[in-house]
C-alpha cells in the first residue's frame, strides 16, 4: 500500500514554509522564486520515502474529485492512504484529513 499526501498549493506550501523559517532566521527575506523552493523541497523530501507520494493541488484538475484523479493521473489504487493537507487559518495552522482509496 501506498500513501499519497495532497498538499496545498506549491505557491501556498512556500509562503507558509518560509513563515516558519522566519522564526529560525529573523530578518531574511523569501522571494517567490526561493519559497518555490522550499516547497520542492519539502515535498521532495517526503517523497524519498517508501511507498510515498506528494500531489501538491494545483496538479489536479477543478473539475474532478481528488479520489479519481489521485487514480488516473497518480496511478493511486484501492487501499492506498491519503493523507489530505489544509492550511489552517492562522500561521502555522495545519489540519489533516486521512482516507483510503476503495474500488
Amino acid at each position: 500500500m501506498s500513501t499519497f499526501y495532497l498538499l496545498p498549493p506549491r505557491p501556498l506550501l512556500g509562503e507558509r514554509v518560509a513563515a516558519f523559517l522566519g522564526a529560525l532566521f529573523p530578518g531574511l527575506s523569501w522571494d517567490a522564486a526561493t519559497r518555490a523552493e522550499l516547497a520542492e523541497a519539502v515535498a521532495g523530501a517526503a517523497a524519498r520515502q517508501p511507498d510515498v507520494y506528494v500531489v501538491c493541488r494545483e496538479e489536479l484538475a477543478d473539475d474532478v474529485e481528488p479520489r479519481q484523479a489521485l487514480r488516473e493521473g497518480f496511478g493511486a489504487e484501492p487501499g492506498d492512504e491519503v493523507v489530505e493537507v489544509h492550511i489552517g487559518p492562522r500561521p502555522g495552522e495545519w489540519t489533516a484529513q486521512r482516507w483510503r482509496l476503495t474500488g
